[in-house]
């Protein structure tokens, strides 16, 4: 067995996942049902449960060394305060690593250990959607849902040493391995354990809507971060021609479907905050961005260089709604650029003239507007826009190139 299945199997045991596949109708679970399962310090009793943190604690040791972990003390910061104000009391036992993934993920695990990907901050638009989705995982945290999955796995399956290959693949985990797999599903589980996963699903999502309320943000943040993605999902197949499928048709799936889930947080959402829905709730647009903006660059970097032109447009386009910067315009013009179809020169072009009239235009946007205007043939504005380049990176390692340009 390799070590990616090896830790495949790990990831399958200890963690519970937000992702965008489901099937299979259920009821929809009433925020006001949840209760919290795990007190604050809570420790393993039961020989199975120690087990299963052992592993866990295992997996956290190879993730707590990797390079792909995001170190910014102030965003590392700023989200550990989002988790101590959904957790409350239990928030001592949580430990967060922001992880260089661009899927739009997160995962809780039974020990306490929670991997927030880039895919999820690079999407979301405000401090309620970041918390939405972190109030999901820390459902299943306090319902013990890694506990209850691996239990009803054992009673279903003749899987019975699945801990001692999660421990070799613990053991032997290291560098990037995980990542390779972090969205990844366990296909060996029968058809009832999924369907016991989608209802710990439906649990978590009607657990983070309380913590949502409770917390003071706007409830229908929940809804609205499916709503964009689902959106997303559709521009993407638009763009590659392709028929839009929410892979949540399957019966082998652990999530339920994406639009059933949409419409089942709005409709918690509303009767949270009332029939007419004016409950006035904090959104905290301006501490998100403020938090988010030293890695902002590197998130859209990150999508947009994944060259899918549909859910990179729509994201921005998204972002944008909020209002447009230097920054979006120029990985719109980056978008376009890799796009490359017919009229998307002039495109980018547009784009990154637009973006050097922001005053937070990145230096890149400089450059960028420099050749795109020395292509044009607009020579004079292309030097003084790569001049200006050079004048605020004065180190790029592209410098001398850049100077050689303005030579010739």
């Amino acid at each position: 067995m390799d070590s990616n299945r090896r830790l495949l199997l790990t990831r399958g045991l200890c963690g519970c996942a937000l992702c965008l596949v489901g099937s299979h109708v259920l009821g929809r679970v009433l925020p006001s049902s949840m209760v919290p399962l795990v007190e604050a310090g809570y420790e393993p009793v039961e020989t199975d449960e120690r087990g299963l943190w052992q592993e866990c604690d295992r997996l956290e040791d190879a993730i707590s060394h990797s390079n792909l972990l995001i170190k910014d003390a102030g965003v590392n910061a700023y989200v550990r305060g989002v988790i101590e104000r959904l957790f409350g009391a239990n928030a001592g036992d949580v430990r967060t690593y922001l992880v260089r993934d661009p899927d739009f993920n997160a995962s809780m695990f039974p020990n306490g250990m929670m991997l927030v990907h880039t895919g999820l901050m690079a999407r979301v638009r405000n401090e309620a959607q970041l918390a939405a989705v972190l109030g999901h995982e820390a459902g299943h945290y306090l319902r013990r849902h890694s506990l209850r999955q691996w239990r009803d796995m054992k009673a279903k399956t003749a899987v019975m040493s699945v801990l001692a290959l999660a421990g070799a693949a613990a053991t032997g985990a290291t560098g990037n391995n995980w990542y390779d797999i972090a969205n990844a599903i366990n296909s060996t589980l029968l058809l009832s354990v999924f369907q016991f996963s989608r209802e710990m699903e439906s649990e978590a999502d009607a657990y983070g809507l309380k913590l949502l309320f409770e917390n003071g943000y706007t409830p229908d943040a929940a809804a609205s971060v499916w709503a964009q993605l689902i959106e997303e999902r559709k521009a993407s197949a638009a763009a590659r021609k392709k028929r839009y499928k929410d892979h949540a048709a399957s019966a082998f799936s652990t999530h339920p479907p994406s639009e059933e889930r949409m419409e089942d947080l709005a409709a918690s959402s509303r009767e949270l905050q009332g029939d007419d829905g004016t409950v006035s709730r904090d959104a905290g647009l301006e501490r998100w961005r403020a938090a988010i903006a030293p890695l902002r660059a590197m998130l859209l970097d990150e999508q947009i260089k994944l060259n899918d032109s549909g859910a990179s447009l729509y994201l921005l386009n998204s972002l944008a709604a909020d209002g447009w910067d230097g920054t979006l315009k120029y990985y719109e013009g980056e978008a376009y650029r890799l796009r490359d179809e017919p009229g998307d020169s002039a495109r980018a072009s547009e784009a990154y003239a637009a973006a050097i009239q922001f005053p937070d235009a990145p230096a890149e946007a400089w450059r960028a507007h420099g050749y795109a205007q020395m292509k044009a043939g607009n020579m004079e504005e292309g030097r003084r826009a790569l001049a200006r380049y050079l004048e605020l990176s004065p180190d790029a390692v592209d410098a001398a190139m850049v100077r050689f340009s303005l030579g010739r």
